[in-house]
């Protein structure tokens, strides 16, 4: 446990990165999975509609074979990947990933808050900072049961070094974008 007030904050400081790279990795899967949804729930409802309203302006067309066909690939289509989307829980884990940035930005923001501006007391920054540990860690138990990849990890750490405007320990370079490049295995090659 850190004993100075500078090594707390430290501390903080450091937290409040780790939970804002987190933050950013499901952002970025739930807005992945949002526009999948999005995409599933458009093609299920505007082919049958289409097909329907070509049906009720056009009658018996010569181009209904073709209209028909079209329309049932399409339809065969949508049914795999809806099948692909229940059996790879795409619903819950948007759910998931949006609670997780919503969680992970608080936490990021009261870590920060923290450094910031400590309480008067050593024994109180101590306090709160343990809390929050205690949050933070149950936090990250949950998020590493989703599986995130390595590429992600280093995607998230460019973001929160960026953000925080830190060098990396690795290349020792504050990012000012989210530019990947070839030259470092810890904030870039995403």
């Amino acid at each position: 446990m850190p004993a100075s007030e500078d090594d707390l904050r430290r501390e903080c400081w450091d937290a409040a990165l780790h939970a804002h790279g987190t933050a950013h990795i499901f952002q970025k899967r739930a807005v992945a999975l949002r526009r999948k949804n999005d995409m599933l729930s458009y093609v299920g409802f505007a082919v049958p509609l289409v097909i329907g309203a070509l049906a009720g302006t056009f009658g018996q067309a010569d181009l209904w074979v073709v209209v028909i066909t079209v329309g049932s690939v399409i339809t065969a289509v949508q049914l795999v990947v809806s099948l692909w989307s229940v059996i790879k829980q795409w619903p819950g884990e948007l759910a998931f990933a949006s609670a997780s940035t919503t969680a992970n930005e608080s936490l990021a923001m009261r870590f920060a808050g923290l450094g910031a501006n400590p309480p008067s007391t050593l024994k109180e920054l101590r306090t709160q900072f343990e809390k929050l540990q205690v949050e933070d860690s149950g936090r990250r138990h949950m998020d590493n049961d989703k599986g995130v990849t390595e590429k992600e990890r280093r995607r998230g750490m460019r973001h929160a070094l960026r953000k925080y405007q830190r060098a990396c320990a690795a290349c020792q370079q504050v990012p000012t974008s989210m530019e990947t490049t070839s030259t470092c295995g810890v904030c870039s090659q995403f």
